[in-house]
């Protein structure tokens, strides 16, 4: 029996325009009422998921950063797993040598060690990532007045950063020239205690190496007291693999990348046709 749902957001709970459809929140709700606990897991940090959450009156548990940040139904941080100092300084080196612009995100904001225009740049891929039927310059545009990009925080000396009590969550870099990326994910990926992924085949996501959706998910469960099979995880991207690796009940999206589909035990609907309200609805049924 299913005790708990978790599911990732992009490319899964939200649909191509990145909101939840109100029948999805209906499906959840339905959950909810026969005592399923749903959560949120995702690569995003909190400021761009409570919005989400308020816009569609969810209040859930949230699984954050991938796994570097655990939060409960009111917000509240429970457990975070940040990444080394030393290991930080060799990442935004091996990224400035490269010339890979990145976003920080830590305890306190979002920073970089970009210019302006270098992180308006990273925005503009991101954005095209997001939206791939924008135009360079609708890109621009619509890059230029986005919270990731308004809110963030200049670096201007690095050794004073990183020599200050900022606690350093995730690493994330968008880039147009995907072997570049790949080419970093490797080399990234080699360091001690790191952890690689993406959401996107355009991005990479970096975090210490248990700070994994799975893992922290797991953890969840144990607390609740909730066996690894009453727990239901879905997902779409490399992101999500470490989740259907820990859990055998899973769903893949019908957008997920194949790597994703060939591990799931259920493939469902795409995220912009209730995917994930159809796979609740079918646990649902399953129950009765």
């Amino acid at each position: 029996m299913i005790k708990l749902i978790a599911s990732d957001m992009d490319g899964t709970l939200l649909n191509e325009k990145h909101k939840i459809d109100k029948e999805t929140v209906v499906a959840i709700k339905k959950a909810e009422e026969v005592g399923i606990v749903f959560a949120i897991s995702t690569g995003r940090e909190y400021d761009t998921v409570e919005p989400l959450l308020k816009e569609n009156n969810i209040k859930c548990q949230c699984v954050l950063m991938n796994g570097a940040e655990y939060r409960d139904e009111e917000g509240n941080i429970l457990e975070e797993i940040n990444i080394e100092q030393e290991i930080a300084t060799k990442i935004i080196h091996i990224l400035q040598k490269e010339k890979v612009s990145a976003r920080i995100f830590t305890n306190k904001g979002i920073y970089t060690t970009d210019t302006k225009e270098e992180a308006l740049k990273e925005m503009v891929y991101r954005t095209l990532s997001f939206n791939p039927s924008f135009t360079q310059e609708e890109a621009l545009e619509f890059a230029k007045v986005q919270p990731y990009f308004v809110n963030l925080n200049y670096i201007s000396n690095l050794d004073e950063f990183l020599k200050s009590d900022m606690e350093i969550r995730k690493f994330v870099a968008f880039h147009s020239n995907i072997e570049l990326i790949n080419k970093m994910k490797k080399i990234i990926g080699e360091l001690a205690n790191i952890a690689v992924s993406s959401s996107f085949r355009d991005n990479m996501e970096i975090t210490h190496i248990t700070a994994q959706k799975g893992i922290i998910l797991t953890k969840v469960a144990e607390k609740m007291g909730f066996k690894r099979a009453e727990v239901l995880v879905l997902g779409d991207s490399f992101n999500d693999y470490s989740m259907f690796t820990e859990f055998t009940e899973s769903v893949a999206m019908g957008n997920a990348i194949p790597e994703i589909k060939e591990i799931a035990k259920y493939i469902t609907d795409t995220n912009d046709n209730l995917g994930v309200a159809k796979a609740i609805y079918k646990v649902l049924e399953e129950q009765k």
